[in-house]
Formats: structure tokens, sequence, C-alpha cells
């Protein structure tokens, strides 16, 4: 009688899976379908309300003309001048505002004097509109990637400080007290439990900083410099060439988009011991 019901129980099982994959895979290729639909149905009243005259395509664009110049300025020389002026201050200020936010949030979380002395200032100082300090920094730096860089730093090093402190924060206090019991020092401490168990926080809190990070150089971009992508959609706006701005914008979606794709692949490399 067992026998038969663990082979009654299995053959269900078997026969349910089969079934349910396939309801799975048209559900899924059913939101798929209704996302290109949705897409499809915003342009197609947007190139129909700037055809008909509803809209001014001078003002508000158009999404053939989008692809035009999709198709002749991201290949252009100009773009890529720019691009490239603008991805070295995000890569600057994505390494330097990772590295020194992650490590005072670290610090703050483990040492509880720092974190009392230090802690009460970090949101004050993080409520200053960085746009504000951008004329400064330029008087300071010049319009040269440092200036760049230095008002990206200024945004990124706080959400990373705020994200680590509070990674450490949440750790599992039985087992912060533990590994206190059985001797281990703060460096081991945080090797062996901190970062393992703070490490999506962490992730999240990168993914964040990428976003910022761009926010920042491109915002310091419009205000003054040389060359960059700021600058581009500043000179492209006040020529009413606004395809070629949303051209641009597009751009930017894109790269974030594969970005994010690349911290949740790093992400699920460093958590697959939690699927074991």
């Amino acid at each position: 009688m067992a026998v038969e019901t663990t082979v009654a129980t299995g053959a269900t099982a078997a026969g349910v899976r089969p079934a349910a994959r396939p309801r799975r895979g048209r559900y899924r290729l059913g939101i798929y379908l209704a996302r290109l639909a949705l897409v499809a149905a915003v342009l197609g009243a947007w190139q129909l309300t700037t055809s008909n005259g509803w809209l001014d395509p001078t003002t508000y664009g158009h999404p053939s003309g989008i692809w035009d110049a999709i198709v002749h300025y991201l290949p252009s020389s100009h773009n890529l001048i720019s691009l490239g002026a603008t991805g070295e201050a995000v890569l600057y200020t994505f390494v330097i505002g990772s590295v020194l936010g992650t490590a005072a949030g670290l610090i703050l979380g483990l040492t509880d004097t720092l974190n009392d002395i230090i802690g009460p200032f970090l949101a004050p100082i993080n409520s200053i509109p960085r746009i504000a300090l951008a004329p400064l920094f330029i008087a300071w730096f010049g319009l040269t990637t440092t200036a760049k860089v230095v008002l990206g730093v200024s945004i990124v090093f706080f959400i990373l400080a705020e994200n680590a402190r509070a990674a450490v924060r949440s750790v599992d206090h039985d087992a912060m007290t533990m590994a206190r019991v059985v001797g281990l020092g703060k460096i081991a401490i945080l090797w062996k439990v901190v970062l393992p168990s703070a490490v999506p926080t962490m992730i999240a809190g990168l993914r964040l900083t990428f976003t910022y990070s761009l926010l920042g150089v491109i915002a310091s971009e419009m205000i003054a410099a040389t060359h960059g992508i700021g600058q581009d959609i500043v000179l492209y706006s006040s020529s009413f060439q606004i395809n070629t701005v949303f051209a641009i914008l597009l751009e930017l979606v894109v790269i974030s988009v594969f970005v994010n794709w690349l911290f949740t692949v790093a992400e699920r490399r460093l958590l697959v011991w939690q699927e074991t």
C-alpha cells in the first residue's frame, strides 16, 4: 500500500510539473506581449498626435524623428567623445565613492564610539543640495573631470556610507555576540560574519550608486563642462533639437539597464552559497 501510494504520488507530481510549466510559459509570454503592446500604443499615439499637429513636434519630438536622431547622432564622433568624457567621470565617481563610502559605513557600523560622534553629522551634510555646490566645485577645480567627480562622489559617498552602516547594524546580534565570545577580532568579524550577511544589502546599494554616479556627473556637465552627455543635452535642448535629446536619454537608459544586468549577475554569483 505504501509503495502504491508513493508511486501514485510520484506519478501525480510528474503529471503536474509538465502541465505547470506550459502555464507558466504562457503567462510570461503574455506579459512580454502586453509590454510590447503598451510600448507600441504609446509610440503610436505619440506619432499620431504630432503628425496631426495636435502636439508641436518641434517642442515634443516624435518617434520617427527620434529614430533618425539615433541613426545619425549615436554613431557620430561627437557622441563618442561626449560618452567617453561622461563615462570616465562616472567610473572614477563610482570607484572612489564606493570604496570611501563602504569603508566609512563599515567602520561606523563596527565602532560604536565613532558612530556616536560622527553619525549625527551624516544626515545634515547629506541634506545639502549637490547642485548648489556645483558652481563651488567648478570654481575650485575648473572645467575639469575632477569637478564632475567631486560632485558625484559627494552624492555617492553618503548613500553607501548609510547603506554599509545599516548593513552592519542588521547583522544577527547573536552571531555577532558568538563571534566576540570565541575571540574573533574586528577584522575577522568583518570578513567572516558581517560581509557574508551584508552582501545583499551592499549589492543593492552599489546598484543604486551607479545610478547616482551617472546623475551627479551629468548634472555637473549640464551646469558647466567642456565635453559630456550633460553638455549635449543642454546644447540640443536650447536649439530645440528635441529628437536628439530623446535619443541621448534612450542611450542613457540602455547603458543603465546593461549595468544593472551586470550587477544582477554579480549578485547571483556572490550569493550562490545561499542556494545550497
